[in-house]
């Protein structure tokens, strides 16, 4: 008799009928998963950071749970031995129902809306990312994926790039961009509308209702959403990841996505994480990250040789690290070249400064957003020009912040993309570095009594 090798998705299916209603936590999935793959308790505890014991309750909950749903006892060393021939019994049924068409299922058709996404015809680079991003989409059915990174390093361009990619692995196709903060019921309205092909009519006002509706299609039909720009939503002046009033609801919807089986993958880009995703992603969970960085020196001269610039290897170098292969300050700063400095890098490089135009707005836009204390950090970063311990960090901080408060900023400028980390010392990228510290020069300047402000005794 041949054994049935069953996947860990497989098992999944398995237990969403035998739970109905009901579904594993997030925790429980994890421990879950990793008894699957043959870890044992004190291995994931290690590598999800969770206490010895805590992760051993877990596990005795979840099979307690299980063997109520189905009916027999379940513990870790029988799990796929049970699911193994619970799934030979849904298979041998599935097949009885379609031979006699009892339930029979609507066609779905392929259907995309692709909104505002821009033009990606002319692309460069990220084929690591681009692959990356596939095996987790498609090999390891992730359900909520997070593109990570400071403004103009490509974020939107590789969304729309892979969505292109995979569009035929999907039933549905949806992406939009929240640069305009769009209230979520609208998007709700929308996005369930387009994957129920406009079979749903009117909607509960109740948003937990509405997300339950959405969670329905996404277990049913294969969909893939892509939200751009969330950050758009999140609130400026404090440390990172706080919506703002009136959109929490996305949280609500991204934490159901990440947390409930289905069948389905959001893809969201943002220049900050938002709260509550930290503490579900992980290397074997459903929910993961990718942060973005600047693109290889050879990528990035591609850029510049399509803008025109075919100067000196050692030239393009210096002009690649200086804006850290962000693409966008690349493309900015090459038609700048061209339309100032006849083409001539060397001249550019010499007259100092490669903080201008569009490149200082988007800085100063992520840069407004901070809050006191992360200010105070990136200024003293700035300050040092090189890499700073936590310890010395601290005593350079002016004025002086408690060490949570400085660790609370550091987390908080990692989740922006605004710092860099090695061991236990911090430093900025290098454009990055160059805006702060003229803005600090300005604001001293502003701060320095003139004779103007003096009147004579």
């Amino acid at each position: 008799m041949t054994v049935i090798e069953l996947s860990f998705e497989q098992a999944m299916l398995v237990l969403d009928k035998a739970l109905q209603k009901k579904h594993l936590s997030n925790i429980q999935e994890m421990v879950l998963r990793l008894c699957w793959s043959g870890y044992t308790y004190a291995e994931i505890a290690e590598s999800s950071g969770y206490d010895d014991d805590y992760i051993r309750d877990v596990g005795f909950r979840l099979w307690q749970m299980l063997s109520k749903a189905l009916g027999e006892n379940i513990a870790k060393s029988n799990v796929k031995t049970v699911l193994r021939r619970h799934y030979s019994s849904l298979k041998q049924v599935d097949s009885q129902v379609s031979t006699i068409a009892a339930f029979p299922t609507p066609k779905i058709q392929q259907q995309q809306d692709w909104g505002e996404a821009i033009d990606v015809s002319v692309f460069y680079g990220r084929q690591k990312e681009q692959e990356l991003l596939q095996r987790w989409i498609i090999d390891e059915k992730c359900r909520l994926l997070m593109l990570l990174g400071m403004g103009g390093i490509g974020k939107t361009a590789l969304s729309v790039k892979v969505a292109e990619k995979l569009q035929s692995k999907f039933d549905f196709v949806f992406w939009r961009s929240l640069r305009n903060s769009p209230a979520i019921s609208d998007l709700m309205r929308e996005l369930i509308s387009f994957v129920s092909q406009q079979s749903a009519a009117s909607l509960p006002e109740n948003l937990d209702v509405q997300i339950s509706y959405l969670m329905k299609y996404l277990r049913s039909r294969r969909c893939l959403i892509l939200l751009d720009n969330i950050e758009s939503l999140l609130q400026s002046g404090e440390t990172s990841g706080h919506y703002c009033t009136g959109y929490e609801g996305y949280g609500q919807l991204l934490r159901r996505i990440g947390d409930e089986v289905h069948q389905s993958c959001l893809v969201f880009t943002t220049r900050e994480t938002p709260s509550g995703f930290t503490a579900r992603e992980g290397d074997a969970l459903p929910v993961r990250s990718l942060q973005l960085t600047g693109l290889s020196a050879v990528e990035s001269q591609q850029i510049l040789a399509t803008k025109g610039l075919v100067d000196s290897t050692d030239e393009c170098q210096q002009l690649i690290q200086r804006y850290a292969g962000n693409p966008l300050a690349l493309k900015i700063v090459a038609t700048t070249i061209q339309h100032l400095f006849d083409g001539n890098i060397c001249q550019f490089l010499q007259q100092g400064s490669v903080i201008f135009g569009d490149i200082w707005e988007i800085l100063e836009q992520q840069f407004n957003r901070l809050s006191a204390n992360e200010k105070q950090v990136m200024y003293s970063l700035a300050v040092k020009q090189d890499w700073v311990s936590l310890q010395h960090l601290q005593q350079y901080v002016i004025p002086q912040i408690s060490e949570r408060e400085l660790l609370e900023a550091l987390f908080s400028l990692q989740r922006r993309s605004l710092i860099e980390q090695r061991s236990a010392s911090y430093t900025q990228p290098t454009v990055v570095m160059e805006y702060v510290s003229e803005n600090l020069i300005g604001k001293v300047c502003c701060e320095i009594p003139t004779a103007e402000n003096y009147s004579l005794a």
